[in-house]
């Protein structure tokens, strides 16, 4: 993660703070840093009214200024979290005055949230009722996201053709790096995306999601969910795609899944949304598709034994494959 000045970070939050009193009446008390994030920088904001949240999109990961298309793409996903938060989905609010996303005079790019309480905790550490609390939360979001105009196509779709050509780029840095661990990796999932059924996934219903339900994105309390935080991946593909990648992050906890913990999700989601049982290993093998490409690479190998986020990823992804054969054992039955 990389870090900025503390003078550079407070030079922002000041610039910010002005912004913020000329466009919402704000008067900015205190601003505390977030240490959380790849370059972008958030803090929690004390004002005269109440306690905020402020995320700076940092211009060398976004380039908003450059990528009008991916500013508009993140304000519509501002919008949808407002939408949702408006309809009682606990998540946080996002102010807005004629865009979600603010500019300072001098071009930084920042959104104003409200602020929630709660914790997070370690990928696998959520409770039962946590995950229940956060079944309903989903299934509540993909119901009410059913509302939202869809786009012409999803944002991805499983493809083995498209696969196996990342697959190929990261097979070849793995070669110039001379690393045989993920040259390994890389031969496992070859042998089990081109022995995929792909047309399994033709019934895989497409619509809006949040697309990064990760522990890290999950304010908790100890007897339940605060709110769902950071929308910015918000896409139109494969809901089910979030409720594999809650089990695996919430449930999956030294090497086994908790059984008492996902099942307690899948009941929380099915209160408010349809997930057949049959559903649930086909989405587990998607999200192994989209995410398989990103973890089993030897970049992230390489940072993955200084960042124990990393390796937590990788680790869910050799889960996946060790279960390959018995995921509608394992899961279907939740």
């Amino acid at each position: 993660m990389l870090q900025h000045s503390n003078e550079t970070n407070e030079r922002w939050a000041a610039e910010i703070a002005d912004d913020l009193k000329a466009r919402f009446g704000l008067r900015v008390n205190k601003a505390e840093p977030i240490d959380k994030g790849w370059l972008n920088v958030k803090w929690k904001i004390v004002t005269d009214q109440e306690p905020l949240f402020v995320k700076y999109y940092h211009p060398d990961r976004y380039k908003l200024q450059e990528r009008p298309d991916r500013r508009n793409a993140i304000e519509k996903t501002l919008q949808l979290q407002n939408g949702l938060c408006t309809a009682g989905i606990p998540c946080p609010k996002v102010y807005h005055n004629r865009q979600y996303i603010q500019v300072t005079p001098s071009g930084l790019h920042y959104a104003l949230l409200g602020w929630v309480d709660g914790h997070t905790v370690d990928a696998g550490g959520m409770n039962a009722a946590q995950m229940f609390e956060l079944g309903a939360a989903t299934g509540r979001m993909h119901k009410w996201l059913r509302s939202v105009p869809p786009l012409d196509k999803p944002a991805w779709s499983p493809n083995k053709e498209g696969y196996l050509r990342e697959w190929q780029g990261n097979r070849q840095k793995a070669l110039e790096a001379d690393d045989r661990i993920v040259l390994e990796w890389l031969r496992r999932s070859q042998a089990i995306v081109q022995a995929m059924d792909f047309r399994m996934f033709d019934s895989s219903p497409i619509g809006w999601l949040h697309w990064d339900l990760w522990v890290d994105n999950l304010l908790l309390h100890e007897w339940g969910l605060s709110g769902i935080v950071d929308f910015d991946r918000m896409k139109m593909a494969y809901p089910e795609i979030d409720v594999a990648r809650a089990i695996l992050s919430g449930s999956l906890r030294d090497g086994q899944i908790e059984l008492e913990s996902a099942r307690a999700y899948m009941e929380g989601y099915r209160a408010h949304a349809e997930m057949p049982e049959v559903s649930l290993a086909r989405a587990m093998r998607m999200l192994y598709l989209i995410e398989s490409i990103w973890w089993l690479r030897t970049e992230v190998r390489a940072e993955s034994e200084l960042r124990g986020l990393l390796g937590r990823f990788v680790e869910e992804m050799h889960w996946i494959e060790d279960h390959w054969t018995s995921l509608p054992e394992l899961l279907d039955s939740l």
